[in-house]
């Protein structure tokens, strides 16, 4: 992951028992092949999908040599340098057989085909005319103003690689190509869950001891993309039978386990040992970050299982840490870390190392360098929702560092780059 140490400190081990948030990365992307099989959608359904295959173009780009402006198409010049119109050429016009002779040219518009003999295009602002008699006020060269057929893309050439995520821009070249559907991969198959006798859904009756659920509506947010189908399994208790058979019943039709709770060392944290006794492995937990210490990455029959721990900022953390980069690559994507952009603290802090430490943050100005200048909102807390609600980003301090002090570079993820795929 880019920018969260600096210097000698990042080839510093995590303390003992905690594997850092690269090394649990590749354990839980070791676990993550490609879904197999696809799709064929039309263009108005394939933004956010994912290339199943390259895909070549059938014809070049442009089709044909075209005006690239509104003016003159020129012959061979004559003597003279001057030219007698012969024509008219607009788009959506075949330009004809007859090919412009010495000193003739042909009034054309923009995307219309060119007419055999054209040596060059002239603007229509830096040519006069008396008549049918035009004369340039500028030299053209050879070539000008001309778009030539397959400049952009030959015939058979590659418009998508297999593996992009399609967006507005590879919809128009497919489009251009005159190409109607797209091969995709299929969508990845997520199981979502939440463990906790504790936790109610949201707008039932809450009682004594028990908490609304918040994780499954942050989860559901956070996977809604096109690439991903979400089956939403809802709260299950606190008992390992039961969580057993929900984890084997799911494994059989989905491609990731997503659950949040259950994943700490208490006598009520079930989900590795419920995984284990599933049949499952455990690959990794227990991370060197916080808040999101308490981590399950591990596989069940042909399903990855990831657990996030049930505070929400954590697994807010973890999502982006670990579950993103993974259901990217069983999207087929290559996985991408998150991107920290540099910031300088706008504050002071004393704080334990050891981990890597992400905390909400909101920008109060910029240096003299024009860097954001942060400032930490809330005490800490991976239940605290409130500070994240009003932050513009994450922000981390390096698993090294126990004192921040104003000034002190810190790498800044801010919300607005977005979270999805």
């Amino acid at each position: 992951m880019a920018a969260l140490s600096a210097g000698p400190a990042a080839a510093e081990a995590p303390p003992p028992g905690l594997a850092s948030i690269e090394e649990t990365r590749a354990r839980a992307l070791a676990l993550a092949a490609p879904v197999a099989g696809g799709d064929s959608v039309t263009l108005a359904e394939a933004r956010g999908r994912i290339a199943d295959r390259d895909v070549a173009a059938p014809r070049c780009l442009p089709p044909f040599d075209h005006a690239a402006v509104d003016g003159y198409a020129l012959g061979a010049a004559a003597e003279d340098g001057t030219y007698r119109l012969a024509g008219r050429l607009a788009a959506g016009t075949p330009a004809g057989d007859s090919p412009l002779r010495v000193g003739e040219a042909a009034r054309i518009f923009t995307g219309a085909p060119v007419p055999p003999g054209t040596v060059a295009i002239a603007m229509q602002e830096h040519a006069g005319r008396a008549g049918d008699d035009l004369r340039l006020a500028r030299t053209v060269a050879p070539g000008d103003n001309i778009r030539r057929a397959g400049e952009d893309v030959a015939a058979g050439g590659p418009l998508i690689a297999a593996g992009t995520r399609l967006d507005a821009r590879h919809l128009a070249i497919l489009a251009a190509a005159g190409l109607a559907v797209m091969p995709v991969r299929r969508r990845v198959r997520v199981a979502l869950f939440s463990t906790g006798t504790e936790l109610c859904e949201p707008g039932g009756d809450v009682s004594a001891g028990t908490v609304f659920d918040s994780n499954r509506a942050m989860l559901r947010a956070l996977l809604a993309d096109p690439a991903v189908a979400v089956s939403d399994l809802g709260i299950l208790p606190d008992d390992r039978d039961s969580l057993v058979r929900a984890l084997q019943a799911a494994a059989k039709s989905h491609d990731l386990l997503l659950s949040s709770g259950g994943v700490s060392v208490g006598e009520e944290d079930h989900v590795r040992p419920a995984l284990r006794a599933a049949g499952g492995t455990v690959a990794a937990w227990q991370m060197a970050v916080k808040p999101g210490k308490p981590i399950a990455v591990g596989r069940l029959a042909e399903a990855v299982l990831i657990g996030l721990p049930g505070n929400p900022v954590a697994a807010f953390v973890d999502y982006l840490l670990i579950a993103r980069p993974v259901i990217q690559a069983l999207a087929g994507m290559a996985p991408a870390p998150l991107v920290a952009l540099p910031a300088v603290a706008g504050f002071a802090w004393q704080r334990k190392p050891g981990r890597t430490e992400f905390f909400p943050a909101a920008v109060a100005g910029h240096d003299q360098a024009g860097l954001p200048v942060l400032e930490r909102l809330g005490t800490g807390g991976a239940a605290r929702l409130r500070p994240l609600t009003e932050a513009g980003g994450l922000s981390a301090v390096d698993r090294a560092a126990d004192t921040v002090c104003p000034g002190d570079r810190l790498a800044w993820y801010p919300f607005a780059s977005g979270f999805c795929l």
